[in-house]
């Protein structure tokens, strides 16, 4: 049925009459209306760069937190992940016997 659809819609403006076709836009009538929504694009882009900026630094917060728990009773939790005690050093460290553990 959705083939019969598209078909259908695809083939009807090969059988538009004379009358119908001089009616349709052509693309120089398309230009001014391009140009418009192109300046609205460029607009709403410099207006919501700011607040683009704004989220990708609280994106990054994101990863202090676990993902949320729901209780039975409908409260949603959000714990912050723990820190962790003891992190490995970056740089190795000679054992009292000389050997060195990496």
């Amino acid at each position: 049925m959705k083939h019969l659809l598209a078909c259908t819609i695809a083939l009807m403006p090969l059988t538009a009459t004379a009358e119908e076709r001089d009616r349709t836009f052509g693309l120089d009538e398309l230009a001014p209306l391009a140009e418009n929504f192109r300046d609205l694009f460029e607009g709403f882009t410099q207006d919501m760069a700011p607040l683009m900026k704004q989220l990708a630094e609280k994106m990054s917060d994101l990863n202090a937190y676990e993902a949320p728990e729901v209780l039975p009773n409908g409260d949603i939790i959000i714990r912050r992940k723990p820190e962790p005690e003891n992190a490995p050093d970056d740089e190795p460290h000679a054992n009292p016997d000389g050997s060195i553990d990496l």
